[in-house]
């Protein structure tokens, strides 16, 4: 007898400990949906960890002059340093409610964690929003260097090994590209790591390196100026605004890379703002004029990338990557 009550008494326990956390769950559901619902209250902070001026802050600034937020604003901010970390960090570190973003490139933060520069923990929680654009990498050289096509750079390269040199942002992903190139083509390089765009190309137009690796939003306005040759593209496909330049697959190379870039939230944030500021930053990429402007003002590739299929993105650079971090290690 003694025992059916204990056992009465352990089942009416467990019901009410069941039946609390239930409501508790129940409030905490009404509560991110009423959360979502009153979406946005304040003005929306979007951090960037690149320099004014280069494809990561014209994207960002886009979509902020654009984006509709109803009474309230996107606010860039520009945190430059650690290849993008500091600004993501500061956006990791925000409160899960939708008012903090990041301009995120996961290829770049991939590399990062594969060489240990960032906790596999910060890649994996962070959450990646969407991408609405492709940002293709190509190889350029100066419109008055000797080699002005691609057949034309790789023999005097084969010629002499180490002696032309290659210009890249950082030495995370940037170095790996340029070291698949220089692998497939049979070519060795010397690279050197630039903090930024805008340094890369004024390297190059000035004579201090003889190749520039960057992606194509970045080489635009100086092949439309003539100002330098786009030897190739790492792309699929003839890059729409640069239709005279073949892809390294039109010339017989398997070469294909570039960045997928677009945005993140902080860690934990609700199901439900991350799918109502996804569906903004779609409204967006929708709009005719927005697309114009990015193909023809900036130099992307528009191509739609949404939370889920980002997210299984940025999982996926983990296991592309670490063949060329071993091979990029010679270098």
């Amino acid at each position: 007898m003694k025992t059916k009550r204990i056992f009465a008494l352990l089942l009416a326990l467990m019901m009410v400990l069941s039946l609390a956390a239930c409501a508790k769950q129940s409030a905490s559901d009404d509560g991110a949906a009423s959360a979502a619902a009153d979406f946005p209250k304040e003005d929306i902070n979007m951090y960037i960890g690149y320099g004014a001026g280069g494809g990561s802050d014209l994207l960002a600034r886009a979509l902020g002059k654009d984006i509709d937020l109803g009474d309230h604003v996107m606010v860039c901010t520009n945190l430059t340093g650690g290849s993008g970390t500091i600004a993501m960090m500061e956006c990791w570190n925000a409160e899960p409610d939708g008012y903090s973003m990041n301009l995120c490139l996961p290829e770049s933060f991939a590399v990062q964690v594969l060489n240990g520069s960032m906790e596999k923990d910060v890649f994996d929680k962070l959450i990646f929003l969407a991408s609405p654009v492709y940002d293709v990498n190509t190889l350029s050289v100066r419109s008055d260097a000797q080699w002005q096509t691609l057949d034309e750079l790789i023999s005097y390269a084969q010629e002499n090994p180490g002696k032309l040199t290659i210009a890249g942002v950082g030495s995370g992903v940037n170095k790996l590209w340029a070291v698949e190139i220089m692998q497939k083509l049979g070519i060795e390089l010397k690279y050197v790591p630039y903090d930024d765009s805008n340094s890369t190309r004024a390297a190059l137009l000035g004579g201090q390196v003889d190749l520039l690796l960057c992606q194509a939003c970045e080489s635009k306005p100086y092949y439309d100026s003539k100002d330098i040759t786009v030897l190739a593209a790492c792309a699929d496909e003839t890059v729409s605004f640069m239709s005279d330049v073949k892809t390294f697959k039109e010339l017989g190379y398997e070469i294909v890379s570039g960045i997928h870039r677009g945005f993140a939230v902080t860690p934990d944030t609700p199901e439900e703002i991350v799918r109502d500021l996804e569906a903004r930053v779609k409204a967006v990429y929708d709009n005719p004029e927005f697309q114009t402007y990015m193909h023809e003002q900036l130099g992307f590739n528009t191509v739609w990338t949404g939370h889920d299929d980002y997210e299984a993105l940025a999982a996926k650079c983990l296991e592309d990557f670490p063949a060329l971090i071993e091979a990029a290690s010679n270098y």
